[in-house]
């Protein structure tokens, strides 16, 4: 059987785990990447302080669709499907505090970390930032552009092999109440 699944990263204008100001996918079919997407999102505040970070400012963005348009069309990759993004755990978190904002419902989720999966095919690099990997890989990568992290991620998956491979399956995502997209974790509300 060969990989099919949806490598995905999101762009945050600010440190607020709503602020998605991009989305990037890229959709694999049989080992083979068949499409890749991104969308510019309005998010719900003006406040852009990631811009040096990623190039997206307000202007870009103002007159770009909210996150439930941009939604409607991309659930159809995500829900229901093997997604794969690069520390996992903030995409999700983005994803959940993003779709929880316009109290739209979380779908089911199954998820690979390509974080992880780099760090069990290649132990010896100096790190695992998708930079470092990508370029052991010898892959292009604009980092923080959403849809070449994306496509970063799909590649490291098809590359590492199924042996490094863990799906972490979640039926019922917890729903963070507050989340520090720096550390990498999130305090629960405890309605899980």
């Amino acid at each position: 059987m060969r990989a099919s699944f949806t490598a995905f990263d999101f762009e945050t204008a600010n440190s607020q785990s709503h602020s998605a100001c991009q989305l990037g996918i890229a959709v694999v079919d049989q080992g083979i990447i068949v499409e890749k997407k991104s969308w510019l999102i309005k998010p719900p505040s003006k406040l852009f302080t990631f811009s040096e970070l990623h190039g997206i400012t307000y202007q870009m963005v103002k007159d770009q669709p909210e996150f439930p348009a941009v939604w409607s069309e991309a659930k159809r990759y995500i829900e229901q499907q093997i997604i794969v993004a690069h520390n996992v755990d903030f995409d999700l978190a983005v994803l959940v505090e993003t779709l929880s904002f316009y109290h739209l419902p979380v779908p089911k989720i199954y998820a690979i970390d390509s974080l992880e999966t780099a760090r069990k095919a290649w132990p010896n690099l100096p790190n695992h930032k998708l930079s470092t990997v990508a370029a052991h890989l010898n892959l292009k990568l604009n980092h923080h552009d959403a849809l070449s992290d994306a496509e970063v991620c799909a590649q490291i998956i098809l590359r590492a092999g199924f042996e490094y491979i863990e799906i972490n399956r979640t039926i019922q995502p917890v729903i963070p109440a507050t989340i520090d997209l720096f550390s990498g974790g999130f305090e629960q509300d405890g309605t899980g």
